[in-house]
């Protein structure tokens, strides 16, 4: 189902069945707030551990993955 669709059937749903609804996007953006803290923590893990790029490889990642001209 479709965002829009779903859209499109919350009038149709009685008070109790929106309280529900609204209960349960609070749990699932609660839940969503903590995943960038886990994929931070995640990220600082492997900072640093890549071997074998170009010494200037942060600045110019651009020009290495899409060739852009380098910075």
């Amino acid at each position: 189902m479709s965002a829009r669709e779903i859209i499109e059937e919350l009038p149709r749903l009685t008070p109790a069945e929106l309280l529900a609804v609204e209960n349960r996007l609070c749990e699932l953006r609660r839940q969503n707030a903590e995943v960038p803290a886990r994929w931070g923590e995640a990220l600082l893990e492997i900072a640093g551990t890549a071997e074998g790029l170009p010494p200037d490889f942060a600045e110019n990642h651009d020009h290495y993955l899409h060739g852009a001209p380098k910075k």
